[in-house]
């Protein structure tokens, strides 16, 4: 999400996104729970859980959040067991794709966003899985970390997408790197494999701490022992895994999160094209 944006749905447009994104929610429980996986809502469908039980109105996707060791579990899982319905999107398993964060992506719908045309891969309706890597207690040393996260991903966006810029320097600028960037063997799989051991560089060590590294907001932190015991919640018809101290990380994310901020403040996921397809 480019923070921001927002893309004013009709009544009708928003509730059939939403079924459908509940659906693949859903879908994806279904095999985490098969598998003991633990997960927990998160971000934007983490507060819409707890303050409407469901979906805030406006919000166009779902996002989850995993530690490291059921992230990795489950992409190979749910590739395997949903792939008659959904495509898995992640930088480890797309060459062309830069995510470090995963995307469950529906087969045969389009939800086209700014990189979309710049992707041999097609983007279906989709929901996020993020992950939760260890950082040590220091936050001298967490932010030298997510500074070496910010640096290697920009690598990684560069090599993975040749795309035009807004002024006919910066695409020149960025056509060069993405050239270079592509050196064999220094190219894409490289620096992918470079942002993977930065982001799990301490996850070898015993840590209080973990972090989201994609986290929009910049760096931030959480107490391990925030997430379990996990509680259980009602999202829209059915039963979802809420972090045990849901309400000191929303505070820590977003301050006042029960509160309805106005509509100049609300953003989404905003795609430029939406495609139902055959659902």
């Amino acid at each position: 999400m480019v923070a921001g944006e927002f893309r004013k749905y009709s009544d009708d447009e928003i509730k059939h996104l939403q079924e459908v994104e509940l659906m693949i929610l859903k879908d994806v429980v279904k095999v985490l729970d098969k598998h003991d996986l633990k997960y927990y809502m998160y971000g934007g469908s983490l507060i819409g859980t707890i303050r409407h039980e469901g979906f805030i109105p406006w919000d166009d996707d779902i996002d989850i959040i995993l530690f490291r060791e059921d992230f990795d579990k489950s992409l190979d899982i749910l590739k395997e067991e949903l792939s008659d319905k959904y495509d898995l999107i992640q930088m480890n398993y797309i060459d062309d794709c830069f995510g470090s964060f995963a995307k469950i992506s529906l087969k045969d719908t389009t939800f086209s966003r700014w990189y979309t045309d710049y992707v041999e891969y097609d983007l279906g309706i989709n929901i996020d899985l993020f992950v939760l890597d260890n950082i040590p207690d220091s936050d001298f040393i967490g932010k030298l970390h997510h500074f070496a996260y910010v640096f290697f991903y920009q690598f990684v966006i560069n090599s993975c997408i040749k795309m035009d810029m807004y002024t006919k320097f910066r695409t020149k600028m960025h056509h060069a790197a993405y050239h270079f960037l592509n050196i064999i063997p220094i190219n894409k799989s490289f620096w992918k494999k470079v942002l993977t051991k930065v982001m799990t560089f301490f996850n070898n060590k015993k840590t209080n701490r973990v972090v989201d590294c994609f986290n929009l907001a910049g760096y931030m932190a959480y107490d391990r022992d925030d997430f379990e015991p996990a509680l259980k919640a009602k999202f829209e018809d059915f039963e979802v895994r809420i972090p045990k101290n849901y309400d000191k990380l929303l505070t820590q994310i977003y301050g006042d999160y029960m509160e309805i901020p106005p509509v100049e403040k609300r953003y989404n996921a905003a795609p430029d094209v939406l495609d139902f397809g055959k659902y």
